[in-house]
């Protein structure tokens, strides 16, 4: 046993090897001289802000010249970026460590760290990179860091000029309400990294942190999407009120709004809020996309239609707004427009394995099963652990008279889900064309154990327990 374990945490040792290869810590001290206008937190505030401003500067110029030097798969907008805008961005995908610091009434000492590995930053980047509202958010943040430090630094001028009392108390506030805006824009970074990396409950706290400190409507943005994935769309919403409170224009508070009222099932709100989208900005295409959902979700296939219609004439290639198209015709037993919107969208993104799905589906609906095997076969070649497709061709198969095979695809989603009683219920099925009733009677017995009411009805007819 003694044995045994060493050897496993002689592996664990080797992998935590692995893993550190990559990774370089960055580590870097600051000295703030504070003036008559600094306090021991407006001191702490400047400090920290300058402290990683050093870190990232120097993890900005180390990526971008990795990105410059070495053949790496990722995206030719990342391998364009400038080593400023690395810096910026990875303010919101890395965490910078505090090692020490020191107050002594006169002078701010800070030390910190970053520890990066750099294949996951330039991963990380190339993530954020294709998402422009995330960039934009990071790039504002910086943009008003900097506005922030301006002005602590004209305020701090002032002070040493001004000899009027009531004066000297107004630029003091004003100074004070600048630092809580560098501190409240840390927080903010740190909402975004804590979300980036699926801790949704922390980004939610520190977003409540750069609240408290100034109001921010990106703060409030974010803190409803954290609340939204979390399932909660009442919190969502509050939050996404108060963004555009702060901000009338706010058109991704508004879409996220329209999203949360969606999820909600409140369509009727979800279409005013894309409405309102639209009319700030015309060519927002999600927003078409996403009210055609809500018309959809209503019945309404036809308004549907139209929304998918005109979020293809903005952009000619999204496939999001062809997939969604031909659903809706789907739903209007339209089976042939519908393999058409399907068709195109797979023009555009021949890996796209929802519309070959969704087109396999089509293509059964009119009864021309070897087309849906087709098509669900494709859906496996791109996403070899895909069971609704394996579900989907097991039935096309059963509908050809084909038992063998749609028992393989059935035997094929059971290794991925063990508990689906469906296609337990639907093997027996195909066990009982067969003939082979003993086979059918364990498939029954086994879908009616995980609740499948056909199953269980025909289990009772005939008397027999499970």
């Amino acid at each position: 046993l003694r044995r045994v374990n060493m050897k496993k945490l002689f592996i664990i040792l080797i992998l935590l090897s692995a893993v550190c290869l990559n990774a370089k810590t960055f580590i870097r001290e600051y000295t703030y001289q504070a003036s008559e206008a600094d306090s021991k937190i407006t001191s702490r505030a400047i400090a920290l802000e300058q402290v990683k401003r050093l870190l990232l500067e120097e993890l900005g110029v180390y990526v971008y010249s990795t990105l410059q030097s070495e053949e790496i798969e990722t995206s030719g907008e990342v391998k364009e970026l400038t080593a400023k805008q690395i810096e910026i961005i990875s303010a919101g995908i890395t965490e910078t460590k505090i090692v020490e610091e020191t107050w002594n009434g006169e002078t701010y000492y800070i030390k910190a760290e970053i520890t990066a590995d750099e294949n996951d930053v330039i991963k990380r980047l190339d993530a954020i990179i294709a998402d422009k509202e995330k960039t934009k958010q990071l790039e504002d943040s910086r943009k008003r860091t900097e506005e922030a430090l301006a002005e602590i630094e004209r305020l701090k001028q002032q002070l040493t000029q001004t000899r009027d009392e009531n004066e000297k108390l107004k630029l003091q506030k004003e100074y004070n309400k600048s630092s809580n805006e560098l501190t409240a824009e840390d927080w903010f970074r740190k909402g975004y990294n804590a979300y980036e990396i699926g801790e949704l409950d922390n980004a939610i706290l520190y977003y409540q942190k750069s609240i408290e400190l100034y109001q921010y409507a990106e703060a409030y943005n974010n803190m409803g999407v954290a609340y939204a994935d979390k399932g909660n769309y009442d919190k969502a919403t509050e939050c996404y009120q108060k963004a555009i409170e702060i901000n009338p224009d706010y058109t991704e508070a508004y879409y996220n709004m329209g999203s949360a009222y969606k999820n909600n099932s409140d369509y009727d709100k979800a279409i005013e809020c894309f409405q309102t989208v639209i009319k700030i900005d015309p060519d927002y295409v999600l927003a078409y996309c996403y009210m055609g959902f809500a018309y959809q979700n209503k019945g309404n296939n036809n308004k549907a239609i139209e929304c998918y219609q005109k979020a293809i004439e903005i952009d000619p290639d999204d496939v999001l707004a062809y997939v969604s198209m031909g659903y809706a015709y789907h739903d209007k037993d339209n089976y042939d427009k519908a393999i058409e919107c399907y068709q195109k969208a797979i023009e555009n993104d021949p890996d796209n394995a929802g519309a070959y799905g969704y087109m396999g589906f089509a293509y059964q609906n009119k009864g021309n099963h070897n087309k849906a095997i087709e098509c669900y076969q494709k859906v496996i070649e791109i996403d070899p652990d895909d069971v609704l497709a394996y579900s989907y061709m097991g039935d096309a198969y059963r509908n050809k008279g084909n038992h063998n095979k749609a028992i393989e695809c059935y035997q094929k989603v059971i290794e991925v889900d063990p508990d689906d009683a469906g296609v337990y219920y639907n093997m027996g099925i195909d066990y009982h064309y067969k003939g082979n009733y003993d086979k059918a009677m364990e498939c029954y017995k086994k879908a009616a154990r995980l609740g499948h009411r056909a199953a269980q009805d025909y289990l009772r007819k005939n008397w027999i327990s499970w």
